[in-house]
């Protein structure tokens, strides 16, 4: 089989139309001025089959942000993303029920949306912080 000029510079014209094909504003556009600060005091205690996660929630959160917050617990069983857990008006514990044969993963995020005044149009108004993880074996 033999490769025509022609072949050639369809190939090249089809990459070149594709590489030009974004708004170049949008990808520049990664300015966002607001974060939350990771929860505090993360820890568990275990009890057969029920894990108790308990965190603190930081001082210095910007008014930036609506109250209460809330807190987004990822559940991650023998490596698979099993649910998201959602902790609302600023609770600081929860109680998980567990299989003690498996491996768990739980990644810990504060949650929060912005206030009207602090929203700018075009972004995201859920900010979450820095996950923190804790492994249980």
């Amino acid at each position: 089989m033999k490769i025509s000029l022609v072949h050639v510079l369809v190939v090249v014209l089809t990459m070149a139309l594709f590489t030009g094909c974004y708004d170049r504003g949008i990808v520049d556009e990664k300015d966002f001025d607001y974060s939350l600060p990771k929860v505090e005091n993360l820890a568990y205690t275990e009890q057969g089959n029920l894990v108790k996660l308990t965190w603190g929630i930081p001082a210095d959160i910007s008014p930036a942000f609506r109250r209460p917050l809330e807190v987004s617990i990822q559940k991650v069983e023998n490596g698979i993303y099993r649910e998201i857990i959602i902790v609302g008006v600023e609770g600081t514990s929860r109680d998980i029920e567990i299989d003690p044969s498996k491996t768990y993963r739980f990644v810990v995020k504060l949650a929060g949306y912005l206030t009207d005044e602090a929203r700018e149009t075009g972004k995201p108004d859920r900010v979450y912080s820095e996950g923190q993880v804790i492994e249980i074996e």
